[in-house]
């Protein structure tokens, strides 16, 4: 009898499904506004932000390339629109009192981010 083939990748395959599904879930709007403005955009995005920033800083302090040090810092720019776009979905769709001044907050989110 011959042991089972072990599944290639199985964790890594599961991990990235679930991020599909995660993106998936926040482009449909149907996560909570809350949740997606506190802790998807204010403090993930701002922490994926910050990491950039000091690695981005640590490149042009070991005189890396300036092109390296820049491609860094505007890593998380694609992941910052996303979830702009995902905060303004979110809240057309839950009609919620609270909807223009998450809208508001995003954009004031996302210049502040565009400078850190």
């Amino acid at each position: 009898m011959t042991p089972p083939v072990p599944v290639r990748n199985e964790p890594a395959a599961r991990w990235w499904a679930s991020l599909g599904g995660y993106f998936r879930a926040l482009w449909s709007g149907s996560e909570p506004l809350h949740r997606v403005v506190i802790s998807d955009m204010l403090i993930g995005g701002t922490l994926i932000n910050v990491v950039a920033l000091a690695i981005a800083l640590a490149l042009f302090a070991l005189e890396a390339p300036k092109w390296l040090a820049t491609t860094v810092f505007f890593s998380p720019f694609p992941y910052n629109l996303f979830i702009v776009a995902v905060v303004w979905r979110t809240a057309t769709i839950s009609g919620s009192a609270l909807a223009w001044p998450a809208r508001i907050l995003a954009l004031a989110w996302i210049g502040l981010m565009f400078v850190v």
